[in-house]
């Protein structure tokens, strides 16, 4: 029930009981309360900062006064509840929805407002007493201890009386040291779930938008924590089944903006944004976080945590556990245990994990390197945790791709680490994601290719990078139906994705559906104009459709934004090279060989020209050395790109795709 409709019996709210704000004898409603700048008089129920009132619902107002009355000591939260909402049933949520609007009106610094974990709340601001309104002699009082005649019946016709304790609970001393960062995200996956109940008035909400966390202090050194977090809540809430959640690169493209949230759930589609800010101050970190309904930008939840690195490790999954209890989430037993599952326990280890995430996330080859760096550290301080072996096989990858190494080099490297890495967890998604790429990408193994992208998908279906991998594969093995089919899955999970974006032109292109493809190289333009593979395809596209001036000018647009991009360069040659301009072809083509001796180039590139060209030794020359080094775009583009029509009658052809398993 909502915090509205929760509580109405023969009042609007508390401030008309006896006991919080009416026109009583009691002695305690004619007090007034102050702590830090303001000044609270439950009487007129008014919030005053300074001369300026502080404008709060009736509940949370409610709430104010009550842990300000009873400041230093630990209020329940059944108490609380019983309190606020006599003889109705309400679910934790409302509570910690008020502790939310009160944290969001005092601020943040200093902290008025204590979370006890799995217990309560306790006001830890420094709080003066007035006795009538007015401080009089020997009547100031600090509250160490409730005033002794306040009122325990909270209700307004004493229906019933809730005892509060008089003496406050010592919190666990059993406390591991441990990161800030896991516990948050454990909390905010469990507070996430939220999502998943039908909250009154709204409906279920079946869809959500991580945005990345706001570093409120603008530290860079810091960038990955808030980073961090926002990835690792996308990486927990996407295993839920009947929750769609938004992957990084969607959810990242608004990194560095606050962006208007009814925007951003209809861009992304989702119901809901999750939004939040870290904030340090001294030895402590603030994290604040938020959901909305991007329907009509109205609060759902909100809350608040506060705490030093050193004391909550190893109270995660036990706060995970109980919020989700209190949510009255349905969950299977499995999925209770992978939403509560930690990596690791070494702090130091998953921060470098973080760390290792935020540099890799830069895809550049410095930020592989840092990402190797980092990865390597975190393994180092934990050889058990599996995340870090996964990282690093995601890295080497990268730096093959890139080709800042030979294809060799950096999938053999990264074969050991995703086998290192599911030999210590079989479940680890990103471990088959970078196996299936080895399998496909390298050792044209497609059978256990699609096997590690199947069981990726198998283990978390709302994981886009499993789908992109899955797809690769149909698309590379010439099942280019099913291949669109699920590279549209992946842009459902993550729409603003140029990879995937890209990859779905290219197989429309592969598919030989010209229209269709030159249709979405528009949409990758509209997220990226100065996107290269975008142009080049839909030069590609237009010569398959003789309309070959229009063709040139999307291959000069190209050329014109990175002049020596070897898919630039390819596309200009292979038009020079099929409306011939042979000479013009012929000088693209030494400019592909000349800058093959500063940086890889794949054969395949020239390939392509040459089967334009008809030289069709040349293009088997070429394609024998794609082979031979194991070129990781060979492979992908052969069996089915209609640039290679004029070889496919060759014997040869037929004879390199056996050898390559296809």
């Amino acid at each position: 029930m909502s915090e509205e409709t929760g509580r109405r019996t023969s009042s609007e709210s508390l401030g008309d009981s006896p006991s919080i704000g009416g026109e009583s004898s009691n002695r305690d409603t004619r007090q007034l309360y102050e702590f830090g700048q303001y000044r609270l008089d439950p009487a007129e129920r008014k919030l005053l900062r300074g001369n300026e009132t502080v404008t709060l619902t009736p509940k949370a107002f409610d709430t104010l006064v009550l842990l300000v009355r009873y400041s230093g000591h630990l209020l329940e939260k059944d108490e609380l509840i019983r309190m606020l909402w006599p003889d109705t049933f309400v679910e934790d949520g409302s509570l910690s929805n008020n502790i939310f609007l009160l944290r969001k009106a005092l601020g943040e610094d200093p902290a008025f407002i204590e979370t006890v974990p799995r217990r309560g709340y306790r006001f830890i601001g420094a709080v003066r007493r007035f006795p009538d309104g007015r401080p009089g002699p020997g009547e100031e009082l600090r509250l160490g201890s409730p005033p002794p005649d306040a009122p325990l019946d909270l209700q307004p016709r004493a229906l019933a009386v809730a005892t509060l304790p008089t003496k406050a609970r010592p919190l666990s001393q059993n406390r591991a040291a441990a990161g800030i960062t896991v516990l948050v995200v454990l909390a905010l996956v469990a507070a996430a779930l939220w999502l998943y109940r039908s909250a009154a008035g709204r409906g279920p909400i079946d869809s959500v938008a991580v945005l990345p966390f706001e570093n409120a202090g603008g530290d860079p050194d810091t960038e990955y924590l808030s980073d961090g977090i926002a990835e690792s809540l996308i990486n927990s809430l996407s295993q839920l089944p009947h929750l769609k959640v938004m992957s990084r690169d969607s959810a990242f493209h608004y990194r560095g903006e606050v962006p208007d949230v009814q925007t951003v759930g209809h861009k992304l589609g989702v119901r809901a944004v999750f939004k939040g800010r870290v904030a340090q101050h001294g030895d402590m970190l603030a994290i604040s976080a938020e959901l909305i309904d991007a329907r009509d930008n109205s609060h759902i939840w909100g809350q608040q945590y506060i705490r030093k690195p050193s004391d909550i490790f190893a109270l995660q999954e036990e706060i995970a556990k109980e919020m989700t209890a209190a949510l009255r989430v349905r969950l299977t037993g499995e999925e209770e245990k992978r939403l509560g599952k930690t990596y690791t326990a070494s702090p130091e280890a998953y921060e470098n994990y973080l760390k290792g995430r935020y540099w890799f996330n830069k895809q550049t080859e410095e930020g592989f390197h840092k990402g190797i760096e980092y990865f390597e550290r975190s393994i180092t301080k934990d050889p058990t945790y599996a995340l870090g072996y996964a990282g690093l096989a995601d890295c080497y990858i990268s730096l093959a791709n890139f080709g800042a190494v030979s294809a060799k080099e950096g999938y053999s490297k990264a074969r050991e680490w995703a086998q290192k890495a599911l030999k210590l967890d079989d479940t680890l998604v990103e471990a088959h994601v970078s196996l299936a790429s080895v399998k496909t990408d390298y050792e044209w193994d497609w059978l256990e290719g699609e096997k590690e992208a199947r069981r990726a998908i198998e283990l978390n279906p709302s994981d886009a990078r499993a789908r992109v991998a899955h797809a690769e594969v149909l698309w590379t093995t010439g099942k280019l139906d099913e291949s669109i089919q699920e590279t549209k899955r992946a842009l459902e999970l993550d729409p603003l994705s140029i990879n995937s974006n890209d990859a779905l032109e290219f197989e429309f292109f592969l598919a030989r559906q010209y229209d269709q493809a030159i249709e979405q190289a528009a949409k990758t333009l509209e997220l990226d104009p100065k996107y290269i593979s975008a142009y080049y395809v839909r030069g590609v596209a237009y010569v398959k459709k003789s309309m070959y001036k229009k063709a040139m000018a999307e291959f000069e647009k190209g050329v014109a934004i990175a002049a020596d991009n070897p898919s630039a360069l390819t596309g200009l040659g292979y038009g020079f090279a099929v409306t011939g301009r042979r000479a013009d072809a012929e000088k693209v083509l030494a400019r592909l060989n000349e800058l093959s001796k500063r940086e890889f180039v794949s054969p395949v590139w020239m390939a392509k020209i040459y089967s334009g060209l008809g030289e069709k030794d040349k293009a088997f020359e070429s394609l024998e050395r794609a082979y031979e080094d194991r070129s990781i775009v060979s492979v992908a583009y052969i069996k089915t790109n209609p640039m290679l029509d004029p070889l496919r009658s060759d014997p040869r052809f037929a004879e390199l795709l056996r050898r390559m398993n296809l």
